[in-house]
């Protein structure tokens, strides 16, 4: 009985592991999302949230992707280092994400931020 249930442990590990490959980054970077940038940002990505005098941005706007001039390794820096597309410091209440997420975790989450976009 013991090999039955370890077996079975085994496969459902196994699957679950397979599952979660099984992401697409956008998927992934959902996830992600959900778990470390929703509180300020939103489920939509919207924004607005008031931290003092500091508001979290709107990831959807056309307008930040132009800031960032398209260039997906500029919002990486956002998010690793608290840095602008210039390399000026973000407002205080964004983590500088370094050491807790992963390179590959952050354009996972650059990923899925690129289908929050809205047309205007």
């Amino acid at each position: 009985m013991h090999k039955i249930l370890s077996v079975a442990a085994l496969c459902g590990a196994l699957f679950g592991a397979t599952a979660h490959a099984a992401l697409t980054p956008m998927e992934a970077g959902r996830a992600l999302y959900r778990t470390h940038c929703m509180a300020c940002h939103r489920v939509d990505g919207s924004g607005g949230v008031r931290f003092a005098h500091a508001v979290s941005a709107d990831l959807r706007a056309p307008a930040l992707e132009r800031t960032y001039r398209h260039q997906d390794a500029l919002i990486e820096r956002a998010i690793l280092h608290g840095r602008d597309e210039d390399g000026s410091s973000l407002h205080a209440p964004m983590p500088r994400w370094a050491g807790r997420l992963s390179i590959g975790q952050v354009r996972q989450i650059v990923a899925y931020l690129h289908t929050l976009r809205v047309d205007g």
